[in-house]
């Protein structure tokens, strides 16, 4: 997992923003992630990846114009079993669907803080067998709930609110 992530830093410029106020436009930001996650597919895979699906996202806050945007794309889970688990392979031999989580923050520039702004979640078929391992605790918890995305779309179970935040509700 560690060879697989890459990072993206913006300065959220006026032209970004929406129509009616100062804050960046929510099409922007799926545009940045989708590019970031479709860039980290490509490189771990060599190959061009094919757009399967995106899991609902949550704008967690608001990105002023003026703020820096961090990005960092990881792969998070492929199909192709690390070990005999009984786990299902949607993509076809010689495939692998590889889930990418791209997780994005901003910066104030003036003060400093940073604030989350969400995490969207990827899914891409590369036509080359690829596997990602995660090799510490942190990594094996991003492995876990993409594994869970991936077999909650096998299940074709929807997707219900689980938890709820201070911010609103999660979805998962």
């Amino acid at each position: 997992m560690n060879e697989s992530r890459i990072q993206s830093v913006q300065i959220m410029q006026p032209q970004y923003r929406n129509r009616h106020n100062f804050m960046i436009f929510g099409g922007f930001l799926l545009k940045s992630t989708f590019e970031l996650a479709f860039t980290c597919a490509s490189a771990i895979s060599h190959t061009r990846p094919a757009f399967i699906a995106l899991d609902p996202s949550t704008f967690e806050n608001p990105v002023p114009v003026g703020s820096v945007l961090y990005m960092t794309a990881v792969a998070a889970y492929t199909d192709s079993p690390l070990a005999a688990s009984g786990d299902v392979k949607l993509s076809p031999p010689g495939s692998t669907r590889v889930q990418i989580r791209v997780d994005s923050h901003i910066r104030s520039v003036e003060h400093g803080e940073v604030r989350a702004t969400g995490q969207f979640n990827y899914t891409f078929e590369v036509r080359r067998d690829v596997k990602v391992v995660p090799q510490t605790y942190s990594q094996f918890m991003v492995y876990l709930d993409a594994r869970r995305r991936a077999q909650r779309a096998v299940r074709g179970q929807p997707r219900t609110v689980e938890s709820a935040d201070a911010k609103g509700g999660v979805l998962s």
